[in-house]
């Protein structure tokens, strides 16, 4: 998780003098493009600021202790005084005030996020900033969860294989949790969602050396919608877990198969001994003990019609794994490869690199963001090398807008994993 730009001075700061460097894409610079571009910045770096705060806080199990729920649930009196307001406030209230005045009283410190402040005072940027974090927040419905047929069907007793455990785990009444964003026309650069329950909630986890390894929750269920939509005919899925996205496909009638290729036999044994035994199309399942680079490599294209992949715990780790992994199955016309949190990636690390690199063409000056790791940052300079191998030609606010859209990022995304030359 990235540190909050707004918490630590940092040397950021746009240098105002000419920026040369090879062109990226040949951008038409009239004012409409120049406008477009500068209300892009302003929500990027509204979007940075909000999904900072939002992860940073509830990172470490954020909940509302002793809550009134006669006070949250009383008649709302106005558009600013509604239940998820009262709850905003609550939990982020302090927080967001912190950040608008860091903002106004460190701005060359917090450049470029500070250039928030100049089209606001504090009051409407506090206003901004918290309708915006209010709108990144989800009241769960617990029944909603209760009713998903894996959780209906499954039952979870704990059970240990060496180092990895069968567990559950919970999240407590109003404490939050990352969800999985939805894209957001308005604002592309939003991926900081959270949820809560109004109720205690149970979920099934895979603990490894007593820490959660995997688990079914909310963000997971919503991560998988698609894939889960698109299996038909033989699915083979590359990671086991605790077994939702298989149970799910084999549950769909269209679905003649599922093979899974685990490379962890503990993880195996567990789900065999436990899970596997509740499934009710359980004939549908074939599970090969194997590394998915190694399994790929053999793998014949139509051999399956559909393919999930989903051996990585979160966004941190599953960075290069993706970028592997996507690189090696894009000689696959028939079979048809899906990625878990494909998204994810995009929006963590390709799409902020894009608007700067874009920002910096249409301005001419250097922009300086925040540090990141050693090993993000070779990958974020290698996808900014592989922009400027890009012709396309930008001659309009639309075509602007197009390019920070799901469809587009996720296009050059996959194109750099497979052009990358310093891809390991």
């Amino acid at each position: 998780m990235k540190n909050c730009a707004w918490k630590e001075s940092r040397n950021l700061c746009i240098i105002g003098k000419e920026y040369k460097e090879e062109k990226t894409m040949d951008i038409l610079k009239n004012e409409n493009i120049k406008n477009a571009a500068a209300v892009l910045w302003h929500k990027f770096l509204l979007a940075e600021t909000v999904n900072d705060i939002i992860l940073s806080e509830i990172k470490d199990r954020l909940y509302l202790q002793n809550v009134d729920e006669d006070w949250l649930m009383s008649p709302e009196t106005s558009p600013r005084d509604t239940f998820m307001a009262r709850v905003t406030d609550l939990a982020f209230g302090d927080v967001v005030e912190e950040a608008v005045t860091s903002l106004y009283e460190n701005k060359e410190a917090l450049l470029p996020y500070s250039d928030l402040t100049e089209a606001k005072d504090p009051g409407r940027l506090y206003d901004l900033m918290m309708e915006t974090v209010m709108e990144q927040l989800i009241c769960q419905d617990g029944s909603t969860v209760k009713k998903n047929p894996y959780y209906e069907q499954i039952h979870i007793s704990p059970d240990k294989e060496n180092r990895i455990a069968l567990a559950t785990a919970d999240y407590l009444p109003y404490e939050f949790f990352q969800t999985f964003p939805r894209y957001k026309k308005e604002n592309p650069f939003l991926y900081g969602e959270a949820g809560f329950f109004k109720e205690r909630m149970t979920f099934p986890v895979i603990l490894e050396n007593n820490r959660v390894w995997m688990s079914v929750v909310p963000s997971e269920i919503r991560s998988m919608e698609k894939d889960i939509e698109a299996a038909k005919g033989k699915v083979i899925t590359y990671g086991l877990g605790l077994g939702y996205y298989a149970f799910m496909a084999s549950e769909k009638e269209e679905v003649e198969s599922v093979t899974i290729v685990e490379m962890n036999r503990d993880v195996i044994s567990l789900f065999k001994r436990n899970i596997l035994p509740q499934f009710p199309n359980k004939e549908k399942i074939r599970i090969i003990e194997a590394d998915a680079f190694a399994f790929i490599e053999k793998q014949e294209d139509g051999i399956y019609d559909t393919a999930f992949s989903d051996f990585w715990s979160g966004v941190d780790d599953g960075l290069d794994l993706y970028l592997r992994f996507m690189a090696k199955t894009a000689r696959f016309a028939k079979t048809k490869h899906s990625y878990w949190i494909e998204t994810c990636f995009m929006e963590y690390f390709f799409r902020p690199v894009l608007i700067r690199v874009l920002m910096e063409q249409i301005t001419e000056k250097k922009i300086i963001m925040p540090e990141v790791s050693g090993r993000l940052r070779k990958v974020q300079n290698r996808f900014e090398t592989y922009l400027k191998t890009k012709n396309d030609r930008i001659t309009s606010p639309e075509e602007l807008t197009l390019l920070f859209t799901n469809e587009s990022m996720i296009s050059l995304m996959r194109d750099f994993a497979v052009k990358d030359p310093m891809r390991p």
